[in-house]
């Protein structure tokens, strides 16, 4: 990774800024494994395809800068980006990005990635949203140490889920978007973005939904 990529990173990613030296090397040696190593597919005109691998990479990296197995080698095997939001043939709508399991890729339009970007505290953050989603799935069946942690606090954070005075502050509050009340896993997708774009919000708001998340990302950075 050059330094102009690592200037890139640090002033579009401003979590990058509170990990100390040795997590920065940490996080941009990860970057460079993800982009040199997931196929990245383009479908269009992309205005800088370096930017938009570095961004998608380091996002992921980030997400997982806790954990030992960081490479999604299950459930990522490819990526691909568009332009702007494009027609999904699954469910026959428009997306601005998703997670595809049964092809296990992470599709993105550069326009959503951008603008997750735009906001460092508005909690909307498209790569760290589908990557959450394909974090469940790289641990889900997994022996290590490490996956099993994490399934058992997303057990548990499915039990907060469903209980009524959690969804009631939920909705309340106004600190998650609405759109996390739609499964398990997409709440899970949304609370990660809060958690890394707003962590202190996030703590003191929902400080046992905090705990469960900062333990199975095994997280110190937040």
């Amino acid at each position: 990774m050059t330094h102009r990529d690592i200037g890139f990173l640090q002033q579009n990613i401003p979590q990058i800024q509170k990990l100390s030296q040795s997590e920065k090397e940490k996080l941009f040696v990860r970057t460079a494994w993800f982009k040199s190593k997931k196929p990245f597919v383009y479908k269009g005109q992309v205005s800088s395809k370096n930017e938009v691998e570095l961004l998608i990479s380091a996002s992921g990296m980030l997400l997982t800068l806790g954990m030992k197995s960081y490479k999604f080698i299950r459930a990522v095997h490819r990526v691909i980006v568009y332009p702007s939001d494009y027609y999904s043939i699954l469910n026959k709508k428009h997306h601005v990005g998703e997670y595809n399991v049964g092809l296990k890729t992470l599709v993105f339009s550069e326009k959503g990635l951008r603008d997750g970007f735009e906001d460092d505290r508005d909690n909307i953050n498209l790569a760290i949203h589908e990557f959450a989603h394909a974090l469940c799935i790289e641990t889900s069946g997994k022996n290590s140490w490490e996956a099993r942690r994490f399934q058992f606090g997303l057990k548990k954070v499915k039990e907060l889920f469903e209980n009524q005075s959690f969804q009631e502050q939920y909705d309340e509050s106004g600190y998650f978007r609405g759109y996390g009340l739609t499964s398990l896993i997409e709440f899970f997708a949304v609370a990660a973005e809060n958690f890394l774009e707003t962590p202190e919000q996030f703590e003191n708001l929902y400080p046992e939904l905090y705990d469960l998340l900062k333990k199975m990302l095994n997280y110190s950075y937040t």
